[in-house]
């Protein structure tokens, strides 16, 4: 899968109902803004403090915490105070021809 910023992808599970991925992204780095066409995406920080931009909103989450991002929902994440480790869960499983840069 092409990136969208620079960050690792630590593990990536793909199921028949979603793909797992555990990421890790430090400072200076991000999760570029792009969407998905035929995903939804559930990202939940496991360490770390992070801003997750959603459409026009912008999210500040603690360790825990979790947000939705809807299928063709531009999104993005920062790490914010040191490197940060998210859980992402994509439903249905997130495809190769399916992650889009914002325009």
């Amino acid at each position: 899968m092409e990136p969208f910023g620079h960050y690792e992808v630590l593990s990536h599970v793909e199921l028949p109902e979603c793909s797992i991925r555990i990421v890790r992204v430090r400072p200076g780095e991000e999760v570029a803004s792009h969407y998905h066409r035929e995903c939804a995406q559930i990202y939940t920080v496991l360490e770390g403090v992070v801003e997750v931009r959603i459409g026009e909103s912008s999210y500040r989450l603690l360790p825990y915490e979790t947000v939705r991002v809807e299928k063709g929902t531009v999104h993005g994440v920062n790490p914010l105070q040191g490197p940060a480790l998210l859980l992402s869960i994509s439903i249905p499983p997130l495809k190769r021809e399916d992650h889009h840069p914002a325009p």
